[in-house]
């Protein structure tokens, strides 16, 4: 990262070497007739003249939690050859951090219900079947037929299913899907309660820091 300086004012930055942003900023803020290349990135730190610099970027930020926390200019300090930019730290609204959590799950619970699949035996036979909309959709269909005997292919093969096979196979598929919107529903009450971060915390599944940094779930 680079910044742009004259008379240890901050005129650009922190940017990457975005030559026609700096030029412009030469050109039209400063009046300097000098421009820069692409490749001038290497021969950083420029100096124009006494007050006029571009220099690199030194961040200097503090731990923080981004899942809680922001960070914010607070101030910057010109050296001979570097610029260097210090944050603090702000606490993120709290309504904001509920929000991001209903999005979390309400995306876990789309896995839960589009990856998901039931176990229906047929004739000592189990079967594997997806509980995604898509399958379900196709199962509905079938059943709009009328027919009293299908031949249909799960993951698992070909097999001969009965209307009645096909309605118990769409009840268990809706009450698997019915469950994983029963939890969202759950979550979010859970969410709309809190008052605090720490609260939120509590939540069984907000305590598990690399679910929510992968967003995943079970999806049986």
């Amino acid at each position: 990262m680079f910044a742009l300086i004259n008379d240890n004012e901050l005129i650009l930055g922190p940017i990457q070497f975005n030559h026609r942003l700096i030029n412009s900023a030469l050109e039209e803020d400063l009046e300097v007739d000098y421009r820069v290349s692409s490749s001038d990135y290497s021969n950083v730190p420029i100096i124009f003249d006494e007050k006029i610099k571009i220099l690199k970027v030194i961040d200097s930020k503090p731990d923080y939690n981004s899942r809680y926390e922001s960070l914010t200019l607070h101030k910057y300090e010109v050296l001979d050859n570097e610029v260097i930019f210090y944050y603090e730290k702000n606490q993120i609204d709290l309504n904001i951090i509920k929000n991001e959590y209903k999005n979390i799950i309400s995306n876990d619970r789309w896995k839960k219900e589009n990856y998901g699949h039931i176990i229906f035996t047929l004739n000592d036979d189990e079967i594997k079947i997806s509980t995604s909309r898509e399958n379900r959709i196709s199962l509905l269909n079938k059943l709009a037929t009328g027919s009293n005997s299908y031949k249909f292919k799960f993951n698992s093969g070909w097999f001969d299913i009965t209307g009645e096979n096909l309605r118990q196979i769409l009840t268990k598929i809706d009450e698997k899907v019915q469950k994983d919107f029963d939890w969202e529903f759950e979550k979010i009450e859970e969410i709309n309660s809190c008052t605090s971060i720490d609260e939120l915390n509590q939540i069984e599944y907000f305590n598990d820091e690399a679910k929510i940094l992968n967003n995943t779930a079970s999806f049986l």
